[in-house]
Parts: C-alpha cells; sequence; structure tokens
C-alpha cells in the first residue's frame, strides 16, 4: 500500500542508526514518513502529547523501557496508534504477551517485506478506524437534524419496531389525539386500527415483509382515536433505522385531505414526461438503495445502461418535432422487454434498467434481446426511423463506494461497445491503471526492464527548476519513462522497483547519463547553458562503474561537468555515510556538482548535512505540498533553509502545488522551486526562463 498522506511514525529503538535502518525499509516501499526516535518513557510520554501519531514501531525492549509499557502509555492516553512489536526471535510465549498488551501484531526484526506489509495494512486498517469514527459523528449529527426535522414535520410520523411504537412525532400523537409518546411507547399499532381493519393490514405487512420491498407500501385504512373517534387515513410504510435499529417508519395522512394529489404529485416528481418512465433523480435513489441492499445482505444487482446508436444524425434528420415519437416508441419497447425491474431515462437518448437480484447470465440474455428488439424496431414519423442500441452492464456489488461510481462503471462498458459500432453490450471488467502500483505481474515487468533499452522503449522528461531569486540559469530535473510493447507508460515506482530486485538499477543509471549527457551536448550546440539534475538508484554509489562511466561520457563529449548535478536521497546517505561522502568527492574531482534530495524526513537531518559536502538541499515533497495552509511545514521549510544557509547550501523546494505556497517559498528565502504548478514534466527541455 502507497500512502499519499504523511505518516507521522514513532520509532523505539537503542540508537538512532538502528532506528534508520527501520525507516529506510519503508522509504524503499515509498511510504512518506514523518519519523520520530524514542528511547525511554520520558521521549515517547513528550511525543504523545505533542501531536496526533499514525504508528509506533518497538522492538521488544529499550533498556528498561519495554513494548508492554509503550502499549500501557498509549492507552492511557487514550490514542489509536497501532503498535508494531520487533523481536529478534518469533516464540509462542512472547508473542501471546505482547499481543496480550496491546500489541497489534508482532514481527520478525530484519524482514523488510514482513516489515512493508505489515505497515501498510495497519495504516489501512487505522484509515477505516478514523473513517468509522468519523461517519459514526456524522451519523449522530444527523439523527439529531432528523428528530428536529420530525418534530416540526407537518405529515404525522411513527417508527415501529416489531409492532409497538418507538417513537411518534406531535403531528401524529395530534391526528390521533394523544398528549405525549409515552402514552404510545409500547403501544401496538394495531390499537389505532378500527377492528374491521385489522385483518386487512396484517395481510398487507404481511405481503410487505415478505417481498421485502426497497419502495413504500401504501394502503388505505380506518384509524381509531383515543375518543374511538373513526377517521380515513392513508398509511406509508417503509423501511427504515431509527437510533441504531431497523425499524418500519409510517406515515399516517388523513384521507380527507388532498391525498389522491399528493400522491398523484409524488409519482410524477418520480417520472419522465414524455415516456413515463422512471426519471433520472428517483433512478439514482432507487440504485442507492440496491447499493445498500448489496452492502447489508449481499444480494447483487445489475444495470443496464442503453444508450441509441448514431442518435445525432437520427435527431438532425427527422427534426426536433420528430424525435419525440421516436424516444417514445423505444420506451414503448423496452417497458414490454424490461420486466421485473426498474427501468429509467437517464438522457435524451440514454436508458436505464436496474435489476434486482439478478446474476450476469440473466443480463446478457436481457440484453442480447434488448439489442435485436431495438434494432428490428420501426418508427414512422413521416419517413422510417431504425437505430441499434449499445449497452453496458455493471454488476453492484457490496464493494462499490458511490452509485455514481456504479453509473460511471456501466457506461465505460457502454462506451467499450460504442467504438466498436454500437449494436451490442459489454460487462464492465475492472483494468489495470497505469497508476496503480504492484499490478504487473514481477516477471513480466523485469522483462520490461531488461529488453527496454535494446526495444528503444525508454525515454525522459524535464521539469524545470526556476530562481525565486532572479536567476534565468536554465536548470531541470530528469525523469526517465518506460512504455511496454503496446506503447502503454509502466508505472516510474514499478521500473525501479523491478529493476532493483533484478539487479539492473545501475544499467538503468548508466543509460538515464548517457542519454542526459547527449541532450546536453545538443543544447550546448544550441547556445544553451543548460543544467540537469539526474537522480541515481541507491545502489550507485556502490557501484565504481557509475562514476567511471559518468567521466567517459564528460570527457569523451567535452561537456563541463558543472552541467550535471547528481542527486542522491538522503535515507540512503545516512545509512551509508562514508560511501556518500568518497562519492561526492569523486564528482567533485570531475567538476559535477551534487544534491541531497527528501532532505527533512531523516531523524537528524541537520547532522547528516554537515557530513555531507553536497551543493544543493532538496526538501521533501511532503513539506511543499499544502503548504499554504499548514503552519507547521511552513516552520519545517524555514528550518531546513536556515540550517542548509548556515552550511552554505542552496535549497530546491519540490511538488509546488499553488501560487499562495511559491509566496510562502519565497519569503522564506528558499533559492529554486519546481513543481506541477509551475510547469509538469516536459518532452523536450524547451522551458522559457526568461519568463520568469
Amino acid at each position: 500500500m502507497k500512502q499519499d498522506n504523511i505518516i507521522r511514525l514513532i520509532v523505539i529503538e537503542e540508537s538512532a542508526n538502528e532506528a534508520e535502518v527501520i525507516l529506510n525499509s519503508l522509504r524503499k516501499a515509498r511510504y512518506p514518513i514523518r519519523p520520530r526516535h524514542v528511547e525511554d518513557d520520558e521521549d515517547l510520554q513528550d511525543a504523545l502529547t505533542e501531536q496526533e501519531w499514525d504508528l509506533i514501531i518497538a522492538v521488544s525492549q529499550v533498556g528498561d523501557f519495554t513494548v508492554s509499557q509503550v502499549c500501557e502509555m498509549v492507552n492511557s492516553a487514550k490514542q489509536d496508534i497501532p503498535v508494531i512489536a520487533l523481536v529478534s526471535k518469533l516464540e509462542g510465549k512472547i508473542m501471546a504477551e505482547l499481543l496480550k498488551a496491546g500489541s497489534k501484531v508482532v514481527i520478525p526484526s530484519g524482514n523488510d517485506a514482513c516489515l512493508q506489509m505489515v505497515v501498510g495494512r495497519e495504516l489501512e486498517n487505522l484509515a477505516i478506524r478514523r473513517q468509522h469514527k468519523h461517519l459514526e459523528q456524522l451519523y449522530k449529527e444527523s439523527q439529531k437534524q432528523n428528530k428536529m426535522l420530525l418534530e416540526t414535520s407537518k405529515d404525522a410520523i411513527a417508527y415501529i419496531h416489531d409492532g409497538m411504537h418507538t417513537y411518534a412525532n406531535p403531528s401524529y400523537l395530534k391526528m390521533f389525539n394523544y398528549s405525549s409518546v409515552e402514552d404510545l411507547e409500547g403501544l401496538p399499532i394495531m390499537d389505532l386500527l378500527v377492528l374491521e381493519d385489522r385483518s386487512k393490514f396484517k395481510n398487507f405487512m404481511r405481503d410487505f415483509m415478505t417481498d421485502q420491498k426497497d419502495e413504500e407500501s401504501q394502503i388505505e385504512l380506518e384509524g381509531l382515536q383515543s375518543n374511538n373517534k373513526r377517521f380515513g387515513l392513508a398509511m406509508e410504510v417503509g423501511h427504515a433505522i431509527y437510533e441504531g435499529e431497523r425499524c418500519l417508519q409510517v406515515i399516517m395522512r388523513d384521507r380527507t385531505q388532498s391525498q389522491d394529489l399528493e400522491l398523484k404529485l409524488k409519482e410524477l416528481s418520480r417520472r419522465d414526461q414524455l415516456t413515463g418512465l422512471f426519471n433520472r433523480q428517483y433512478f439514482m435513489e432507487l440504485l442507492e438503495k440496491a447499493l445498500a441492499k448489496a452492502m447489508e445482505t449481499h444480494t447483487r444487482s445489475v444495470l443496464l445502461y442503453i444508450t441509441l446508436d448514431n442518435f445525432d444524425s437520427i435527431k438532425q434528420r427527422v427534426g426536433l418535432g420528430g424525435i419525440d415519437p421516436v424516444i417514445q416508441n423505444i420506451s414503448k419497447v423496452l417497458k414490454g422487454i424490461c420486466e421485473g425491474g426498474s427501468l429509467a431515462r437517464l438522457g435524451e437518448d440514454v436508458f436505464s434498467f436496474l435489476l434486482n437480484d439478478k446474476d450476469k447470465e440473466y443480463a446478457n440474455e436481457l440484453a442480447e434481446k434488448i439489442c435485436k428488439t431495438i434494432e428490428s424496431t420501426v418508427t414512422e414519423v413521416g419517413q422510417s426511423v431504425m437505430t441499434t442500441c449499445s449497452i453496458g452492464i455493471e454488476i453492484v456489488f457490496a464493494s462499490t463506494i458511490t452509485s455514481q461510481e456504479i453509473l460511471s462503471d456501466a457506461l465505460a462498458a457502454c462506451k467499450i461497445v460504442m467504438d466498436r459500432g454500437g449494436n451490442g453490450f459489454e460487462v464492465y471488467k475492472a483494468v489495470m491503471k497505469s497508476d496503480e502500483v504492484g499490478k504487473l505481474k514481477p516477471s513480466d515487468l523485469t522483462r520490461m526492464v531488461e529488453t527496454a533499452i535494446e526495444e528503444n522503449r525508454l525515454s525522459l522528461r524535464f521539469q524545470p527548476i526556476i530562481s525565486l531569486r532572479g536567476d534565468t540559469q536554465e536548470i531541470y530535473e530528469v525523469f526517465l519513462r518506460m512504455v511496454d510493447a503496446a506503447g502503454n507508460q509502466v508505472p516510474t515506482g514499478e521500473v525501479f522497483d523491478a529493476a532493483e530486485k533484478a539487479n539492473l538499477s545501475v544499467k538503468l543509471d548508466k543509460w538515464v547519463m548517457k542519454e542526459s549527457i547527449r541532450i546536453l551536448v545538443e543544447q550546448q550546440k544550441k547556445g544553451h547553458k543548460t543544467h540537469f539534475f539526474i537522480k541515481l538508484s541507491d545502489q550507485a554509489i556502490k557501484d565504481a562503474d557509475v562514476l567511471l562511466s559518468l567521466r567517459k561520457l564528460l570527457k569523451a563529449t567535452q561537456l563541463p561537468g558543472e552541467r550535471v548535478i547528481i542527486e542522491l536521497s538522503e535515507s540512503t546517505a545516512i545509512t551509508q555515510i562514508k560511501m556518500a561522502q568518497a562519492f561526492i568527492k569523486q564528482l567533485q574531482a570531475s567538476e559535477c556538482k551534487s544534491a541531497l534530495e527528501h532532505f527533512g524526513t531523516g531523524l537528524n537531518s541537520a547532522t547528516t548535512l554537515k557530513h555531507l559536502p553536497v551543493d544543493y538541499v532538496k526538501i521533501d515533497s511532503s513539506f511543499s505540498k499544502g503548504l499554504s495552509s499548514n503552519p507547521e511545514n511552513q516552520q519545517a521549510v524555514q528550518n531546513i533553509v536556515k540550517t542548509a544557509h548556515e552550511l552554505g547550501k542552496l535549497t530546491i523546494a519540490e511538488s509546488v502545488e499553488d501560487a499562495n505556497s511559491l509566496s510562502i517559498l519565497w519569503s522564506s528565502e528558499v533559492a529554486f522551486a519546481q513543481g506541477h504548478y509551475i510547469q509538469e514534466p516536459l518532452d523536450a527541455p524547451e522551458y522559457d526562463f526568461s519568463e520568469e
């Protein structure tokens, strides 16, 4: 699982270096972490009182400080923070003790894959718990509002559970001549009906409950007031939830009032005026109910999204006066085919049909029948009009988020049919999105990376880095892009992950350097003094051949080394300080510059920077996102800039999102900025820096 939001993380370890090993494992999985190292109970107490945390990763014991104490402190603070316990050896007794103490999970130390997976799962569970808590609050607020509306409603409304009244509003009490709710509580609804209508009401309720209808059902009866006065009433019954309990909502209306007119108006409000079918608004209500039913009982429904082919050309041919009869005739044909469900007109040439408790096979058979029938239908409007239709089919699963999502999926399937020429149907199938990590098979992805260079499926993109101090120097960050054999873009994160697992990272690094320098040479020939920031893999500083290749390229092209700025990640540098120092010094020998990216996410970023003679500090994107509305991030940026200035480093802010953030960066004395707000990555380094 990749998190878009910042993960506030506490690591309880013997030393900061040991904590960094854990953090690096999470950074490799691209978790955007904001960590804090804790060594004892006082540190943890301070952390818990400072802010809200998302996760705690703790070794079984640091000195006298144990995981059990950690869990106890978290519980005392009344915070929902999952604790992941790391143990040197998995033993049943120890695991049982840690789980009993409150740890969410116990895993072996040093197992990166296990840690990454468990962190993802616990963050997902935490998000669900927080969302549940939020929804509970919203539900309570909505209940309060509903009660206020009920109290002031002119309609007589009551809630019935097991045949007994649990609530009645003032209008209901007035209708039946009762003075208070207490007089009705526990009173069977049957007692409010005349004796001769009670059998009729029983049969009505039996049918209503047996059919499990989603729509309200209505019946006319004789009511009985507390003073035994009889009056005619119309009762409307529907399913509801009151104070967390499933029950029935009963709306009573005096038949002496304009009940028939009300019902007619209500029915008219649900109908499309031209065809008499349900309209879009009411159909969406039915779709919401179908989704709720799927969630509650796992009963699946099926949606058919039907659109007429070549409608625009037909409309142009027959004119506005001729198109209405065509729509009416198609509607009539659909009514004859679509039985046992809800048929609606969603748009001028769009119909939908909702089938409750039906499967895909039934929907396919019906869709095929609809296609054949529409194709054979002829409408006479002074000329013969014939058409076909395209149908998208969507199954209403419990996992679906919204009714609009159901409709969108059905439309997507319908468009596939339309692109094929129409007159057919298609069941919606979830497809892999290009930005979804982990969806490609590892073996396929590795093969793609391995053959990408020889098959010419790699290219570069260029994002400008602009000066906030008036400099017009041409600077870009280089991004690698890879496509598969069909030309579909492969997510960059997956490319690097696969390359690392297949030991192909250095091969990609060399290709990026070679292509970057080739383009820099072309830029120089055009009179541009262009500079490229080039990000290399974590393996680059360990492989002497990377720097050797860079030196050879610079020598062969006579390109000044200062045009190349090599980026190292802070997480890599922290754990391999000596290697990073040696790597940077060799870059300096070739007159190349260096940058430390993702800066500010380490436990001791300022200390790390003192040991690394880099030229630039790239402030981690997590600080720039939402900067204009986040005082904490604004302060963090100011602290980073202050540290960098004291050490003679230039600062660059990544992922700038808006003008307000840009203004804050300028006032914070950040030297450079980049991000989609300024310019998305370009296919060629052709940004006009003079405009800045």
